[in-house]
């Protein structure tokens, strides 16, 4: 293999050092409020949460995480309360200010970018806790542009790289167009290359073709780096990068032959102007292209630098993963949030109590109920940043040798995996996020609907997550595509080299072209490898789905039993879609097209997820094994297995049916004895709820829930909430529409819906007489 991992390799976590003194670690992680209504379960708590903070951030991200949060709160620009009422005006305004002062902090240094790039996402993940509005304005105007202008630019972008890096130019990212988003070899804008010019002529050949939802085109951005059909001589070179000015930086309006525009009020992110954009006409500098891939000759001929068209794509793909991972870590970073505020409230909020002594009510963390509801996104939420953390790795290592120009077929195969993955884990992360929030919310009981409880911001900032970079639904199917390309050309390789098929015994494969559309060649192996390690137990597909099997009682608490179900469970569904996939294509007279769509519910769908569950604990349990050092302490290590094995075995109660139907399971035990694991694993997680979340909690003022405050003290908190409104003790300003102006009461007749339709007849019958 061609790609160095040694770059960013995980690093062995540690707890607490012996050289910290108390002071350090104080100052590091200040200590929780005492005597507070939290305080019983931080005291029953079997360790310090200190230690295992330090165990899953490590030290660096502690401080760096630090750093930014005490900034913030210093800083009056970014003072706010969990009651304010802004307009969208309001909003943006306040938006663009802090983006501007974020600008003067430099809040990561290049040095320390230098020597930890995964310190990028947690920077924007800190920013996000705090506003994501705030966040997603930053990365679309300083790293995702650049990043875009390093990886697919050159030296001739380096004057426009510099006016971003300044604040001279503010940038956005122009795809997504009205009619057309995940299908981008349909998307219309066109950009014609004049010979005679040497310029590229932008047009919106309809208002179907308009660029939509562009972050920051709404009111800021001075440059789109926009996706264009490239056009030499009317001939069409697929879809192309062009930065693009498209407003005056000293004027911020739009230049002639570009109309530009606000989508207006959205679900959530209200202080992000998304905009709109056409182009008539426009024309831009050839040196405009993005020519990292491809350019156009001093002949004006278009020519590309990776002849491969296969390896190109595989590159390509790797490198579009960029903003799937960041959903990812967007999602986590979300999920702590609101599991932090349901813990807190669930621990704090007491209601009845035991008939044996009815003075006592029990806080409703103790209830089975609120446990089953809560502790396994709790469990979800660590396992998932585990995940992240090492998942964000594979992908830098994957950008660093993109920038050093590195073009081999590992390359490729990597970036091809790369996106395999993150089209599975966004669509999971996100729905995991989403129904965190929800039960949190609903776990609040009415107290969670205010809005001073942040988990209604948190539900509609978080939603757009599911949606942007890929519907989630659209998107795994690129997950199952690539498992079943493999395991095609796994069976075809097989049987060409030796005439043994050891495949799913039917004989029927999908043709060798429409092999070659699902996968890039993998240097003619004929197993199952990848550099990531996601696809290395499909050599056995067979004897996983033959041979594996649930014992009646056996062990189910444990990792192992949870591995060697997900190899069966991903084996088995691999073999029904390839199967359903191959009975489509005859259905269809092999049509691809409306095979797949016909193989996706029950199927491939189901085969998506199920493959990046099975990843992501295989990551989990590569973490509990290889990366704890030695003296982390035992009780660290029995919590962060709990939780492992909780949300393990959560997940695959949901996989249930096709365990049976598979043969997997048979009979009742299977079933009774995960879900009887799963209560006793709440039971067990409920004295050390408060302090796992007090571990990943962010400080109180970027958390900004009355609700999930470190002291527990719900109710004063509230109280303070509903007495701060500007107007809670004000008459209203329209008093005098009840006391002066009283209706007449059943005075109106309503509208009967016969003399409604009575009344449009006559209308239209007038119509047609004015006309004639």
């Amino acid at each position: 293999m061609d790609i160095d991992n040694s770059l960013l390799k995980f690093t062995i976590r540690q707890g607490r050092k012996s050289e910290h003194s108390v002071e350090e670690i104080e100052q590091m992680m200040p200590s929780l409020p005492l005597n507070c209504p939290l305080s019983p379960y931080r005291q029953m708590a079997s360790f310090d949460w200190r230690d295992l903070k330090l165990v899953i951030e490590g030290e660096q991200v502690i401080k760096f995480r630090n750093r930014i949060f005490r900034t913030l709160e210093n800083d009056p620009l970014f003072q706010r309360s969990p009651v304010e009422e802004l307009t969208r005006e309001q909003k943006r305004e306040i938006t663009f200010k802090r983006l501007k002062r974020l600008m003067e902090y430099n809040l990561l240094p290049d040095d320390e970018f230098i020597q930890n790039p995964l310190l990028t996402q947690q920077l924007y993940n800190a920013l996000g806790q705090y506003d994501w509005s705030l966040s997603a304005k930053q990365f679309l105007a300083r790293e995702f542009v650049t990043i875009s202008l390093r990886g697919a630019g050159s030296s001739r972008h380096l004057a426009i790289l510099d006016q971003m890096l300044s604040f001279e130019a503010i940038g956005c990212f122009a795809l997504t167009e009205l009619s057309h988003g995940s299908n981008t070899k349909a998307m219309g804008t066109r950009a014609d290359f004049d010979v005679n010019t040497q310029e590229f002529i932008l047009n919106t050949p309809n208002f179907e073709s308009t660029k939509v939802w562009s972050g920051n085109m709404g009111q800021t951005a001075t440059h789109a780096v926009t996706f264009a059909q490239l056009y030499v001589n009317d001939r069409n070179h697929g879809l192309s990068a062009f930065i693009v000015p498209i407003r005056d930086p000293k004027t911020l309006l739009p230049y002639p032959g570009v109309i530009i525009g606000d989508m207006g009020p959205k679900i959530g992110l209200n202080g992000l102007d998304n905009g709109f954009a056409s182009f008539k006409n426009y024309r831009i500098s050839k040196s405009y292209l993005m020519n990292r891939t491809g350019d156009i000759d001093s002949s004006g001929d278009y020519v590309t630098t990776i002849k491969d068209k296969k390896h190109r794509t595989g590159i390509t793909l790797g490198t579009l993963s960029m903003g799937r991972v960041g959903i990812l870590s967007i999602s986590v970073a979300n999920m702590r949030t609101a599991i932090t505020i349901g813990i807190r409230y669930s621990a704090a909020r007491r209601q009845f109590g035991p008939r044996s002594n009815p003075t006592i009510e029990w806080p409703v963390i103790e209830y089975q109920m609120q446990q089953w509801r809560l502790f396994p996104y709790l469990s979800a939420t660590y396992v998932l940043d585990i995940f992240c953390q090492s998942f964000l790795r594979d992908f830098l290592n994957f950008q660093v040798a993109v920038l050093f120009g590195t073009s081999s077929p590992s390359l490729a195969e990597l970036g091809q995996e790369i996106h395999a993955v993150a089209c599975a884990a966004k669509p999971i992360s996100g729905w995991l996020c989403r129904d965190t929030i929800q039960e949190c919310r609903e776990a609040c009981g009415g107290h969670g609907y205010l809005a001073a409880s942040r988990l209604g911001e948190l539900r509609d900032d978080h939603d757009a997550n599911n949606t942007y970079e890929g519907d989630n639904n659209v998107l795994q199917m690129q997950t199952s595509n690539f498992l079943i390309g493999k395991y095609q050309k796994y069976i075809s390789e097989q049987r060409n080299g030796n005439g043994n098929v050891n495949g799913n015994g039917n004989g029927n494969d999908v043709s060798n072209d429409i092999l070659d559309d699902l996968i890039v060649a993998d240097n003619n192996n004929n197993d199952f490898k990848s550099q990531m390690g996601s696809i290395e137990f499909l050599n056995d597909v067979d004897n996983n789905v033959k041979q594996l099997r649930y014992t009646n009682g056996e062990d189910v608490c444990n990792m192992d039993f949870i591995l060697r179900t997900y190899r069966f469970l991903v084996s088995y569904l691999l073999l029904r879609s390839v199967d359903k996939l191959d009975c489509e294509l005859k259905i269809s007279m092999g049509d691809l097209f409306v095979a797949r769509s016909n193989s996706q519910v029950y199927y491939c769908r189901s085969l998506s997820f199920a493959f990046i569950e099975h990843f992501i604990m295989l990551r989990y349990s590569k973490f509990l094994n290889e990366e704890l050092a030695d003296d982390v302490p035992m009780a660290i290590r029995q919590v962060l297995q709990r939780m492992g094995i909780l949300y393990g075995l959560w997940s695959l109660d949901a996989h249930s049916s096709i365990l049976y139907e598979g043969g997997y399971y048979d009979g009742h035990d299977a079933n009774r004895s995960i879900r009887t694991t799963i209560l006793q694993l709440c039971e067990l997680i409920k004295p050390d709820a408060v302090s796992i979340v007090d571990a990943i909690a962010p400080p109180d003022f970027i958390l900004n829930s009355v609700l999930g405050y470190a002291d527990g003290d719900i109710y004063r908190h509230i109280y303070q909430a509903m007495t701060m409104n500007t107007k809670t003790f004000e008459r209203a300003e329209w008093w005098r529409d009840f006391t002066n102006d009283k209706p007449a009461v059943a005075s109106l007749e309503p509208i009967d819906n016969n003399n409604h339709q009575n009344e449009n007849i006559d209308q239209q019958q007038q119509q047609q007489q004015a006309k004639l």
